[in-house]
Order: structure tokens, then sequence, then C-alpha cells
């Protein structure tokens, strides 16, 4: 007869040292992301990188720096959830003029200061 089947329930149980660590790591994580939540100048950063994404404009190298990413911190309004953050801004229609619609907006989700996903 085998041996290892007649033990008693009591000694066959799953570890409870898993369930702390657990709870361990995810407050880890909750705490990083609370620490890293992005900024409107993370923000504008991001977007003065990305503007032929974001805007459709062609602006480059330092010129983006010193000229847009003031310009798209001042129309950005941001949402903070401690966690995360939700960033606002006005849609550009002429891109000469800079002259867009207030109502219509595009919505970011910032993560960690270096994660932007358009909503």
């Amino acid at each position: 007869m085998n041996l290892r089947y007649d033990l008693p329930q009591t000694e066959r149980r799953v570890r409870k040292k898993t369930v702390p660590k657990l709870i361990l790591i995810i407050g880890l994580l909750l705490i990083l992301l609370g620490v890293l939540n992005p900024g409107k100048g993370d923000f504008s950063e991001y977007a003065a990188n990305h503007l032929e994404d974001s805007f459709g404009l062609g602006f480059t190298g330092e010129v983006s720096s010193l000229i847009a990413q003031p310009l798209i911190e001042s129309f950005t309004r941001r949402e903070n959830y401690i966690l995360f953050s939700v960033f606002s801004i006005p849609e550009i229609q002429d891109d000469t003029t800079f002259i867009g619609d207030i109502q219509s907006t595009r919505k970011y989700l910032g993560l960690g200061k270096i994660i932007f996903i358009e909503l």
C-alpha cells in the first residue's frame, strides 16, 4: 500500500506563506504606481516628443522642447487618481493657427511617468 496517500489531510494542505507574499507584492506595486504618478510636465514632455502622432505638427528637436512643451502644458487638463492620471488636451483642427474645438478632447491615461495610453 502507498503510504503517501494514507497521510492525514492536515499534512497535505497548501502553504499559508503564499498569501502574505501576494499581499506584499500588490502593496508594493500600488505604492510604486502612487510614487510614479505622472504630472503635467511628464505628459507635456511625452506629447512634445510625439507631436506628429498627437497633434499632426512637425516640430523637431529643441524647438519642440522650447516651444511645444509649455504650450501643451498650458492646454492640458489633468485628473489625478493617485495611482494614475488622465490627461485631456483639446483637439487641434488647424495646425497653422492652433485653433481647436475646446469641447472635443483627446484623453490619455498616464502610468508610471513613461506610459501614456490614448483612450
